[in-house]
């Protein structure tokens, strides 16, 4: 998989970060767990249902088929459309992602060690997987992440509030991060990540100059798809035109599907900056 071959290539244990969050992932296990391989932990967050199931009175022959339904973009293209995926879920008997994670966890040749929900008034799965003394989790959160949806109390947010050197990766994220609504999560993405590993579609890069924040610049970008036309990202395209190495990325990512329009940033707050290919001071 080239992503996974960048990732080792661009990362590696000196970059190692015990805990990955990914908003607006859904489901999503595999991109996060390439890059960071060695996490202890990786957060989740998406809209879907995530109930368990009772494996004894599912037939597995259906249920694999309608996993793969619903993995059909996904698998295509690296990101579920929400609403695709809603359509997918409701129609099968399990309606929920469970059924997806695990079928990534054995995807990645991880043993899988338990599942059960989360215990402490949140909605999301908490999957143990790897070894069976030295486990790792999965949390999976159906959380709504604008900011009238959780605060200080919530389970999600104090989990992460707890969290020293937080990675943080977003992708195909509908430029929610670019609206009022989500100033909280940018909020705990500046004040608690080491590193963010995202695509166009994440924190502005306007506002990563204004944290004053180091980026490496991956791929090539010019503008996203005409759907997201509405967003300004022409400081970001005015830094690629700048950038001395045109070296493109070997994959499509994201919206961007072609790997000669792609493009990926990995930026850290100027404490905890790092060599990077294409690094850039975000200074304003």
């Amino acid at each position: 998989m080239p992503f996974k071959t960048w990732a080792e290539n661009n990362f590696g244990e000196r970059h190692h970060r015990e805990t990955v969050f990914y908003p607006f992932g859904g489901p999503d296990f595999c991109f996060p767990y390439y890059l960071f391989p060695n996490a202890r932990e990786y957060i989740l967050v998406g809209f879907e249902p995530c109930s368990l199931w009772p494996l004894d009175e599912l037939s597995p022959a259906f249920e694999l088929g309608a996993t793969l339904e619903a993995m059909r973009h996904y698998l295509s293209f690296s990101y579920f459309i929400t609403k695709d995926l809603h359509r997918s879920l409701a129609a099968t008997d399990v309606r929920s992602v469970l059924p997806l994670l695990l079928t990534q966890i054995a995807r990645c040749g991880l043993p899988l060690l338990s599942v059960e929900l989360i215990d402490d008034g949140a909605e999301g799965l908490c999957i143990e997987f790897g070894a069976p003394d030295d486990p790792r989790r999965l949390h999976y959160f159906r959380q709504d992440l604008r900011d009238f949806h959780w605060n200080e109390s919530n389970s999600l947010h104090r989990r992460l509030l707890a969290t020293k050197g937080l990675a943080v990766f977003v992708k195909s994220a509908s430029y929610l991060l670019h609206e009022p609504p989500f100033e909280r999560l940018r909020q705990v993405i500046r004040d608690h990540a080491s590193i963010l590993v995202q695509d166009p579609s994440g924190v502005p890069y306007d506002l990563l100059k204004k944290w004053r924040w180091s980026a490496g610049l991956h791929g090539q970008f010019a503008s996203d798809i005409p759907v997201f036309s509405r967003y300004d990202q022409s400081s970001l395209a005015r830094a690629y035109l700048a950038s001395k190495d045109s070296r493109r990325l070997d994959f499509g990512i994201g919206y961007l599907t072609t790997a000669s329009t792609s493009s990926l940033v990995v930026a850290s707050p100027p404490e905890r900056t790092f060599s990077s290919h294409r690094e850039v001071a975000c200074a304003s």
